[in-house]
């Protein structure tokens, strides 16, 4: 479908539609937000969603379009809609998707308040850095704008600042607020919150623990970029809230929560086994908060489906068998940094290292259980490894492998006209961090890595990308560095097949 044009008089005198229009929210590529990954953890818990490789997709305040349009890009029969309310950021999106050559996406410039009761149905809803960051009054139309537009076996994914944790956070952002307030200038405000970070981040002689733990909140603030800074730590509004006033939230709406976007959150690493014990005999939901109060957690990725779309919430096992595996981020950069692997026995080291090798294609889980048949010991007993859909779940869980419902082929290594994923070109032109073939994040280092990423377009040899780029790439070692880079970006899963 093709992108549409705004469908509403403009706000731009709105003061929350300035401020993004001053200062542009970044988006980067992320997974957690992916249909795929909703579509997989909703899959282990039995609801039957809709095939993602043809699914309807929403993205509720979708900025600049860094993290829909590349999706889009990969799902071609797949259709997704995006809408945010600034101008500045839509009209970005808009033109990467047009750049693209896209005609499965529509992208809107459109306030949340006046979303059309005729926009559709979406299997997958996304509603990423916007729960949080809402007056009061809009925030309460998010839900119920959710469910209207939630396919009955859809599901949700709602991301937003919580407490207890955000108590820390907000003691920060009330200090930049508070050196920067009679500032009306968006750059100067922020160069005034910097200045303060830099004085508040120095130690002092003889300080407690407390006082390092929230010296250290500071320079964790000051490490994000401009667009962090101004929209997450000194946003108007900025509310965090208890897990629980958001299944309020939900519930008010016919909504409920399924599951956390990162399900091994909820399952209490490294908790004493006192403390196990006493959760185990609570109710899920109130479960979550305890987990909130002993982590001090500061932000939540939570999935919803309707209410009565699913009876229990019980990971199956079984449902992996239909699916695709691969190392996670965490497994794999703890094999490049050769870190020991966490509690994992024989079975499990042997499996993420067939995972690794197979890197950066899917393998499918029937594969998996091909070659688990082959590699038991000659002679050992039947049923001496543990079937392979447990060993996957308990590792999916744990964060050390990834499942997919769809199939991802990516190329290995670099051929003779090296090509990158198409959306990662584009991106690349214009932001350092770009998304691989999963919607990971990589974040290129220096102009002359962007600039290669945006010519891999498989049409150009080895000496062309030299003699277009130059720089670190010429000279007797030029080679041999491209070599490292190209090769750096196929294990990143950036090159296509």
């Amino acid at each position: 479908m093709p992108d549409s044009p705004k469908t509403e008089p403009s706000r731009d005198g709105d003061p929350l539609v300035r401020a993004y229009n001053d200062v542009a929210y970044t988006s980067v590529p992320g997974t957690a937000a992916h249909p795929d990954r909703l579509a997989t953890i909703a899959t282990l818990l039995g609801l039957e969603v809709a095939p993602v490789a043809t699914c309807r997709v929403l993205e509720m305040a979708c900025g600049n379009g860094m993290n829909l349009v590349p999706i889009a890009a990969t799902l071609p029969k797949a259709s997704f809609t995006g809408f945010d309310f600034a101008a500045r950021p839509i009209t970005q999106a808009q033109r990467m998707a047009s750049d693209l050559g896209l005609s499965n996406i529509r992208l809107l410039q459109l306030d949340l308040r006046n979303v059309p009761a005729d926009l559709g149905s979406f299997d997958y809803i996304v509603a990423h850095g916007l729960y949080s960051w809402i007056p009061a009054e809009v925030r309460a139309l998010v839900m119920p704008l959710i469910a209207r537009h939630l396919a009955p076996n859809g599901v949700a994914f709602v991301s937003y600042n919580t407490l207890p944790g955000c108590h820390i956070r907000r003691a920060v952002w009330e200090m930049l607020k508070y050196h920067a307030r009679e500032i009306e200038d968006k750059p100067a405000k922020l160069a005034a919150a910097r200045s303060l970070i830099a004085l508040v981040s120095i130690p002092v002689a003889g300080e407690h623990e407390s006082e390092k733990a929230m010296r250290a909140e500071v320079r964790h603030a000051g490490e994000g970029n401009d667009a962090a800074l101004a929209h997450d730590d000194m946003s108007e509004p900025n509310d965090p809230v208890y897990f629980h006033e958001f299944v309020a939230d939900a519930t008010r709406a016919g909504l409920t929560f399924l599951a956390e976007a990162r399900l091994g959150t909820m399952m209490g690493p490294g908790l004493a086994p006192s403390v196990r014990e006493a959760l185990g005999k609570l109710d899920r939901l109130v479960r979550e908060q305890y987990l909130d109060f002993i982590f001090f957690r500061r932000f939540r990725e939570s999935l919803l489906c309707h209410d009565k779309a699913l009876s229990r919430f019980v990971v199956q096992p079984a449902r992996a068998l239909q699916m695709h595996a691969t190392p996670s981020s965490d497994a794999r950069r703890a094999a490049a940094s050769a870190a020991p692997a966490p509690n994992m026995d024989a079975e499990a080291s042997a499996l993420e290292e067939f995972l690794l090798a197979r890197w950066p294609n899917s393998v499918p889980v029937a594969e998996l259980a091909q070659w688990r048949g082959h590699a038991l010991p000659a002679g050992a007993p039947e049923g001496a490894l543990r079937p392979i859909e447990i060993l996957l779940a308990e590792l999916y869980v744990a964060g050390r492998v990834d499942l997919h419902t769809l199939p991802v082929a990516a190329a290995a290594a670099p051929g003779e006209h090296p090509e990158a994923f198409a959306a990662a070109r584009w991106i690349a032109r214009e932001n350092d961090v770009v998304p691989n073939l999963y919607q990971e994040p990589l974040r290129l280092q220096d102009a002359a890595g962007r600039q290669l990423v945006s010519l891999l377009d498989g049409t150009r040899t080895r000496d062309e990308l030299i003699a277009a780029i130059g720089g670190p790439f010429s000279g007797p070692n030029g080679r041999t560095q491209l070599e490292k880079v190209l090769a750096m970006l196929a294990k990143e899963g950036v090159l296509v097949s």
